[in-house]
């Protein structure tokens, strides 16, 4: 008698999770999913990726500051195109000593006049 009410109160629990997990999941969420949240990147033209200066870049997550090095390799710089996610941490760390109205691209590229 005992294990027939085991039984039950488990079939019951299982139950209960499946209705659960199906409930859960029957309806899609719409949208382009995000690594974290609060990090969705920006659509912004490329001209004014192009021309962003270090005071604007040194206040971007790092979603957009991964968009101006971007941009900035998509207008034919190769050495950068190869690899975006380093050229990040340089331009961080050289706009962090350059004059904040620098663009990032002379910064980077060494146009610095």
């Amino acid at each position: 008698m005992m294990t027939m009410t085991v039984y039950r109160w488990a079939a019951a629990a299982v139950a209960a999770v499946a209705v659960l997990v199906a409930g859960g999941c029957s309806r899609a969420i719409p949208g382009t999913p995000v690594a974290t949240p609060g990090e969705g990147g920006r659509s912004v033209a490329v001209g004014e990726l192009l021309s962003t200066t270090c005071r604007q870049f040194m206040g971007m997550k790092n979603p957009e500051r991964q968009d101006v090095i971007t941009a900035i390799a998509e207008n034919g710089n190769e050495i950068i195109a190869m690899n975006p996610e380093v050229w990040v941490g340089v331009a961080t760390a050289l706009c962090t000593f350059a004059d904040p109205s620098a663009p990032v691209r002379d910064v980077i590229t060494g146009g610095i006049r």
